[in-house]
């Protein structure tokens, strides 16, 4: 379900975007990098409980644009953002454990709002939908919580732009990210596997560009 509606999203604004008489000028591309957090995260499962502090990360990104009018935008994106493991607790005890993280790659469709002004200095907001992989790999004890899962996705986004030339603009942004209906198995020697009830929520600061095509 949550695939179909990521799916049913980005073939939207697909459509919005290729339904208009563009120029060439119209059509932009672009990438940034940038420092996120991933929020504390709660696993729960019968008699069961995994909670997850995180350390600083990073994101990559990069999209491809459409504008639609001088202040209406239509983005496809893809983002890969990484966070390692602080601390691990299973049933409330600390355990020390080994593993790379959390790691999440999204592919969304974004609609932007520019707000004209009388400066070279353009604020925006946006929304984005879509479908995010996300993997956790953690090990503690006789325990492996190592496990994939696709979810639907969404963002807010809060920015600034500012031409640099005719072709480039340079901008920082503020996004919030989050997934739904998320699950991870953890497997032990004393089961085959359960699953438990996961989240994932993500802030991220990012510096970037678009070129103008």
């Amino acid at each position: 379900m949550n695939k179909n509606i990521a799916a049913s999203t980005i073939a939207l604004v697909a459509a919005i975007a290729t339904t208009q008489s563009a120029s060439a000028k119209d059509w932009y591309l672009g990438g940034s990098v940038g420092y996120n957090q991933t929020s504390d995260q709660t696993s729960e499962g019968p008699s069961r409980r995994v909670d997850v502090e995180y350390d600083e990360g990073y994101a990559l990104s990069s999209f491809v644009g459409f504008r639609k009018s001088e202040n209406l935008r239509f983005e496809g994106e893809f983002t890969f953002r990484r966070n390692d493991g602080e601390t691990l607790a299973f049933n409330n005890i600390s355990r020390p454990f080994a593993g790379s993280g959390t790691e999440s790659y999204s592919l969304l469709a974004n609609v932007l709002y520019d707000f004209p002004t009388a400066s070279a200095v353009t604020p925006y907001i946006g929304v984005g939908a879509g479908i995010g992989f996300l993997e956790n790999d953690f090990v503690y004890g006789p325990a492996n919580f190592e496990d994939k899962d696709t979810s639907f996705v969404y963002q807010g986004i809060i920015g600034a732009s500012v031409p640099v030339s005719d072709k480039i603009e340079l901008f920082i942004d503020g996004r919030y990210f989050g997934a739904t209906g998320v699950d991870f198995v953890r497997t032990s020697p004393a089961d085959n596997g359960v699953s438990l009830e996961s989240e994932y929520d993500n802030y991220t600061v990012s510096v970037g560009y678009r070129f103008k095509l």
